[in-house]
């Protein structure tokens, strides 16, 4: 048996950390963010010092050099996906999935996450050789100038705080003639979806994206692009402008912010377009039927049709249509899964043939105007696809197309000074860089 000296021992452990550390640098099996450093053993100057106990701190030493370090994943949100969703499919452990959402919603309102939605994850491999991950961080782009920061401090706990982001910006204006569909031609453009999320949801107070739009109308988007300094490229801000020349007419909303700290679009003449519900609430739904009576598309006999039917791809999101408390949230007969919304004492929303619930809402549960609520399906009694909409009035279902609500903002005096500077500015703006465009 050989017996070396404490001498040799120091000497050789060393030897030993040096060899790991080239071994590690020539073996990039996963890309790391930083090369993880090697402390030398700590050895004890006591005489009871023994071969075993050397071994055993190089062994501790070799361990923690070996540690994988965080993995860097960026992810967009796809439509019809949520956080949850997105998560899941990085493998990321479930109970830190849900101790995360939980402590993301202090922060954020997750239901306002749409699809296109920048999220960057930081992971460290589980003991199980990569079939599911630890998360150690996540980052949400929340807006133009905050981030939401989630960080593990504990197993399976998050603590969330917001940081603002340093960067700079400029206005960004896509324009184009409509061929076969808005959002096709508006995708030619290169305009990003969550700018496209923001359009239909803007628009859909006023437009019917199926019956009012026709091939040669024209577009105008005007949205804010940010350099971001800290994780580098450039993404999209907030929709500021956008205008529609349609056949018989033009629809133009600008982004202003009042004196009270509202930020809304206004029409040209300073109305907010906000009103208590929205006309169409899902994004880029076409309108299969309308409010009357009707030839049952599947029982093939007529009867009342007391909602508004849009046919769209399963998954695409579902808005709320106003503020209010969710009063249903169940399978609800031929109506398959289904959501009620009170508004107030008069009027609510009912939502049917979902294919699933956003993940967050309950009975109870507090909704605004334009908060994703669910995804659109096939449950119940339906041909294909679709949101069955209704708008309840004391109790009865009403046709959504004529009920009539007024602007929530009218703008006067010096707000509406401000306003017409504002607008005249941004239209000046868009005529110079669409001439030397």
């Amino acid at each position: 048996m050989l017996i070396f000296s404490k001498k040799t021992l120091i000497s050789m452990c060393g030897i030993s950390a040096v060899v790991l550390t080239i071994w590690l640098s020539n073996n990039p099996i996963i890309e790391r963010d930083k090369t993880p450093q090697i402390e030398p053993p700590k050895i004890a100057s006591t005489k009871e010092q023994t071969n075993e106990a050397v071994q055993s701190d190089l062994r501790q030493t070799i361990e923690k050099a070996t540690e994988e370090p965080n993995i860097k994943v960026n992810i967009s949100l796809q439509p019809g996906s949520n956080l949850l969703d997105a998560l899941a499919a990085e493998n990321i452990l479930k109970t830190q999935i849900n101790a995360v959402s939980e402590s993301l919603k202090d922060v954020i309102n997750l239901r306002k996450l749409k699809p296109g939605q920048r999220i960057e994850l930081s992971l460290q491999e589980t003991d199980d050789g990569g079939a599911a991950f630890n998360l150690e961080k996540l980052v949400v782009v929340a807006s133009t100038d905050r981030l939401v920061v989630a960080h593990k401090t504990k197993q399976d706990q998050f603590e969330t705080t917001l940081q603002k982001i340093e960067h700079s910006s400029e206005l960004v204006f896509a324009s184009g003639k409509i061929k076969n569909s808005f959002y096709a031609s508006a995708k030619k453009e290169r305009v990003p979806n969550s700018i496209l999320m923001d359009t239909f949801s803007t628009l859909s107070h006023a437009i019917d994206f199926q019956r009012d739009i026709n091939k040669g109308d024209g577009f105008i988007l005007g949205y804010e692009s940010y350099d971001d300094k800290e994780y580098g490229g450039t993404h999209p801000g907030r929709l500021m402008y956008v205008s529609m020349s349609l056949n018989e007419r033009e629809v133009s909303y600008f982004r202003y912010e009042t004196d009270d700290g509202y930020s809304g679009f206004f029409d040209a003449d300073g109305k907010s377009i906000d009103t208590s519900l929205l006309k169409t609430p899902v994004g880029g739904g076409r309108l299969s039927s309308l409010y009357g009576k009707r030839k049952h598309p599947v029982l093939a006999y007529a009867r009342m049709h007391k909602g508004l039917d849009f046919a769209a791809p399963i998954g695409t999101p579902i808005f709320a249509s106003g503020d209010g408390v969710v009063t249903a949230r169940k399978r609800n007969g031929s109506f398959g899964k289904y959501i009620r919304i009170n508004h107030n004492n008069d009027y609510a929303t009912a939502y049917a043939h979902l294919n699933k619930y956003d993940e967050n809402l309950a009975v109870g549960s507090r909704v605004q105007q334009g908060d994703i609520i669910g995804y659109v399906g096939t449950t119940g009694l339906t041909s294909g696809p679709n949101l069955h909409y209704e708008v309840i009035y004391r109790g009865k279902q009403i046709n959504p197309f004529t009920v009539k609500l007024p602007s929530r903002h009218v703008l006067q005096g010096e707000e509406l000074e401000g306003f017409e500077q504002a607008k005249n500015n941004l239209l000046v703006e868009y005529k110079l860089k669409s001439h030397f465009k």
